[in-house]
């Protein structure tokens, strides 16, 4: 079987990684005079309508090239997780996923496998890493991001683009930056102090640009301290261009731009996907009044010439028919990550692993169990070898032991059509009211009943009547239940949608989103009459919207908790629907927290695997479950992944990325998200994460960089070497990790600096280095991790800059932000 060859694949790609970067690859060897020659004479040789015709994009996800001067156009593919533009392809792990294995090395080797299919397809342009922090819990695109920590986030990415470039592929990191949050991602301005963009927000990108070398940044949609960030010229010009020296392309990200003088003086480069903005209708008379200089224009156009000519692009095709569009290497490389990053967090009696010795028969619960489980939005990627939980269970059970999957008595999703047509009202329906706008408002411009809601218009209009895509509708009328009970109410709209019952609404999701599914649970009274409102917008693109109410069915049946209770062990299996353009809740949706107290209840054998991009609610059901393993989305061989942990076949060793909290109350960015009037203020400060807990004593309910394994270990003998004085000097730091339990291993070693005391405030402390060392049962082998004059600096606002704090400083090594063994300390005077 697959799983049988992990380690050997692995071991083989990594002695490879070298010989697989491709030798073409400019960026690589091609000196800069050389690069600055090309540019100044291609520069020299185009048109001014060229130049102003090649800063916008094209067909959605290419430039305009110019073929009389070999000048390509350049083609672009989503994203983080894979390369999606054409068909499918290999489905890596999210982001998430790949922070939680610690592994710089991985990063870097699936970066390579990410070049390798894009460049089996022509693509000229990743869109990825994706690197926000991760800030609160419910923002949808935190599986795609590396997690809390900065430095963390910075190593990993950093890897994972010079993986990528190795290729003749441009890595575009994104998005640039404190995209934290999808509710009113296009609008919201993030208030954010300067020392918490230097500690927090911008460390991961600085190591994408400089210790990466990433040759393309892509600016968010979203508003820093009154700008967006596609005309915000401290960030991009300041920061980004001269700060950081970064001779790259900046590119909006897709429809961000607002302006064009704004964002053309601010430093953005290239608008994506098109040039609504950026082009020559619109810069020329700006030109001409001279408000936009020739010499700016020149500028954006030679850091375009210049990634060209630095990624090879002028000099060969990029497609090479000789990389297999379905790659062997990529689909080892994305059960790697999947089998690495799980992170175990709980393990109650040593329940796992499993012993199929011991099995006889074995349930699946929860509606993740039997799908390929993903996030949404563009790092949503079709995969090549798509695999099951309960699939991968069937492959590797031996003959005898019976497994079986209980239904998730919930049809809001799969079955909302059904649901929809079967709703009944009171004759001859609901009365329904259209409107050509996106507010309800004015005079409708159609009046019809409708006996069902349950419309899917795609790119049409519902009526003649309507005119624009930019439309609104409101259903009315009565219902009338013939049992008294739990109903559940659902709508499934794309964009916004609302429900209202005799007058309080019950479902809110009146914002711009993919089609998705809300719910409520409402009790009633048989024979009463309920006025019932059904409200409906579409902003733009594809609408579609189906509503139904029923009597709530039981999670289980009586015979689903008898198979249930006879099973030696149950999988539950959980999580949220995560996707770019909206935010979750907090909590397990759809009834899934009442499944698993109800599974749980029934046989005290059960494990929950949870598929998300952060902590959900736990309270209701952790303390009733022995056993918790956090899957993530683990991509194409997720499914497989988590049955080869489940059975011993792979031993978990993924670290948590992120502080996962007892509940929401307890986050640092509690009380100010999503934010009001337009704007989110970051008020924790420099306190995100670990360094928030720490500072205000809050015991988490799983602590930054912590999880179980099927072995055991010890870090000793800690030892700090000195190297060089001042902003040269260089501290390496090493310890002895020895596997002293009973089976083959991972352990991650982090350090931790932890300032003197009486100085600034400062968070308690602060991972600066880490290290994942693979160890069999006695082994032991040292781990060394070299820190900065950076690693023991913050920013000082005064004089806007780095700065040390002299004094002791203790460094702290363990296998968690609170699982600390060794200690010792450097000073700086």
């Amino acid at each position: 079987m697959k799983y049988s060859f992990h380690w050997l694949t692995l071991v083989v790609g990594f002695i490879l990684a070298v010989c697989l970067r491709n030798p073409t690859c400019a960026a690589q060897t091609r000196p800069a005079d050389d690069v600055e020659q090309r540019v100044d004479r291609l520069l020299s040789q185009l048109t001014l309508t060229e130049k102003l015709g090649i800063l916008g994009g094209t067909k959605n996800m290419f430039t305009i090239g110019v073929p009389r001067l070999g000048i390509p156009s350049l083609k672009m593919a989503d994203g983080p997780l894979g390369t999606r533009t054409d068909g499918s392809s290999t489905a890596f792990p999210a982001g998430a996923a790949l922070a939680a294995t610690w592994d710089v090395q991985l990063a870097d080797h699936e970066g390579i496998c990410l070049g390798r299919n894009a460049r089996s397809r022509g693509d000229h342009i990743l869109l990825g890493p994706a690197m926000n922090i991760y800030r609160e819990p419910q923002n949808g695109r935190n599986f795609e991001y590396f997690g809390e920590d900065p430095f963390l986030a910075g190593q990993i990415a950093a890897a994972y683009v010079r993986g990528v470039q190795s290729q003749s592929v441009a890595a575009c990191v994104k998005h640039f930056v404190c995209n934290n949050q999808e509710t009113q991602r296009d609008t919201i301005d993030a208030i954010v102090d300067e020392r918490t963009l230097r500690e927090i927000y911008l460390p991961a990108f600085e190591a994408a640009v400089k210790q990466g070398h990433a040759r393309a940044v892509m600016a968010a949609y979203n508003q820093v301290n009154g700008s967006h960030m596609s005309a915000n010229d401290f960030l991009l010009n300041d920061v980004l261009k001269d700060q950081w020296k970064f001779d790259g392309v900046v590119m909006s990200d897709w429809g961000a731009t607002h302006d064009t003088l704004a964002a053309a003086s601010a430093g953005l480069d290239l608008e994506m996907p098109s040039g609504q903005y950026f082009n020559p209708a619109a810069i020329w008379p700006l030109m001409q009044s001279g408000k936009i200089s020739q010499a700016t224009i020149d500028e954006k156009i030679r850091r375009l010439l210049r990634l060209m000519i630095q990624m090879g692009w002028m000099d060969h095709p990029q497609i090479d028919p000789s990389i297999p569009r379905d790659d062997a290497q990529s689909d080892d490389t994305a059960l790697a990550v999947a089998q690495e990053g799980m992170v175990l967090l709980k393990n109650q009696g040593n329940l796992l692993p499993l012993d199929w010795g011991k099995i006889h028969s074995l349930v699946l619960v929860g509606p993740e169990a039997g799908v390929y489980v993903h996030g949404g939005g563009s790092s949503e990627v079709k995969p090549l070898h798509p695999t099951t939980i309960m699939d991968s269970l069937w492959l590797m059970a031996p003959s005898g032991v019976h497994i079986t999957q209980v239904d998730f008595h919930d049809p809001l999703d799969e079955k909302m059509t059904e649901l929809a047509r079967g709703s009944k009202f009171e004759a001859p329906g609901l009365q329904a009211e259209f409107f050509d706008n996106m507010n309800l408002s004015g005079a409708p411009a159609l009046k019809r009943v409708d006996s069902a809601i349950n419309f899917n218009w795609h790119e049409a209009l519902p009526a003649k009547e309507i005119t624009s895509h930019a439309f609104s509708a409101r259903w009315s009328g009565t219902i009338r239940p013939q049992a008294s009970g739990e109903y559940t109410f659902a709508v499934r709209s794309d964009d916004g949608s609302r429900i209202v019952l005799d007058g309080k609404t019950i479902v809110d999701d009146w914002s711009d989103h993919a089609a998705h599914t809300r719910a409520a649970v409402v009790n009633l009274k048989a024979g009463r009459q309920y006025d019932l409102k059904v409200e409906y917008y579409n902003s733009v693109g594809v609408a579609s919207i189906q509503f139904g109410w029923q009597i709530s069915p039981p999670v289980l049946s009586p015979s689903d908790r008898a198979a249930i209770a006879g099973a030696d062990a149950v999988i539950a299996c959980v999580g949220p629907h995560e996707s770019e353009g909206e935010d979750r809740s907090y909590g397990l949706p759809l009834r899934q927290e009442e499944l698993l107290e109800a599974v749980s209840a029934v046989n005290p054998k059960t494990i929950v695997v949870l598929s998300s991009g952060g902590n959900v609610a736990m309270s209701p059901w952790i303390d009733h479950v022995p056993a918790l393993l956090d899957a993530w989305y683990g991509g194409q061989d997720g499914g497989l992944a988590v049955a080869t942990i489940l059975f011993g076949e792979f031993n978990p060793s993924g670290r948590l990325p992120d502080t996962f909290e007892k509940k929401w109350e307890d986050a640092p960015a509690y009380g100010n998200y999503p934010g009001s009037d337009g704007k989110v203020n970051y008020a924790e400060g420099i306190y995100v994460g670990y360094r928030w807990f720490d500072k205000k004593g809050i015991e988490p309910r799983f602590c930054f960089g912590s999880g179980l394994s099927y072995t055991t270990f010890s870090v000793e003998n800690l030892k700090i070497v000195d190297q060089g004085q001042g902003e040269n000097r260089d501290v390496d730091v090493s310890v002895d990790v020895t596997n002293t339990g009973p089976r083959a291993g991972a352990e991650v070693v982090q350090l931790y600096v932890r300032p003197p005391a009486g100085g600034p405030d400062r968070a308690m402390q602060e991972l600066k280095g880490f290290g994942r060392v693979d160890l069999e049962p006695g082994e032991t082998h040292p781990v060394t991790m070299r820190l900065d004059a950076r690693s023991f600096s913050y920013w000082d606002v005064n004089s806007h800059g780095w700065k040390i704090t002299p004094g002791e400083y203790q460094i702290a090594v363990g296998r968690s932000s609170r699982d600390i063994c060794v200690t010792g300390k450097v000073v700086w005077k």
